[in-house]
């Protein structure tokens, strides 16, 4: 069975700051504890409705990032695709669509340049259970 999930590659954080954050590696690495808390806690409200949506998966899966950048900038896909797949993955176990995140139950995580979207830059992610 192959589920999809669209992750927005901004977030807005009005608590502290009216700004954006972009879901990188570089950005992340420079954050203090409680601001990347807040923007983990901040992705999964904004992805939880359809988290919700998908069927529980009970074997292993492979999972696909795929990338639509806002630019024609050129940029890593591990870079922001580590981010990404770190929140993710952990919405999907929190809410209950993957057992775990670990080698046991995702067994393959692929980054894919998608193209570039300047309305609407974001993550298409497809998840595929494997026997």
């Amino acid at each position: 069975m192959i589920q999809n999930l669209i992750v927005p590659l901004r977030l807005e954080v009005g608590v502290i700051k009216k700004r954006t954050y972009y879901l990188n590696l570089n950005g992340f690495r420079n954050w203090n504890f409680q601001l990347s808390n807040q923007l983990k806690k901040l992705f999964k409200i904004s992805v939880t409705s359809q988290i919700r949506a998908l069927v529980p998966c009970t074997k292993p899966v492979e999972i696909t990032f795929v990338i639509y950048y806002p630019s024609n900038r050129a940029f890593d896909l591990d870079n922001i695709g580590s981010v990404v797949c770190k929140f993710t993955n952990d919405a999907l176990v929190e809410l209950g669509v993957l057992i775990d995140d670990n080698y046991n139950f995702v067994k393959k995580v692929t980054y894919v340049f998608g193209g570039v979207d300047k309305l609407n830059p974001r993550v298409d992610v497809k998840i595929e259970e494997i026997e």
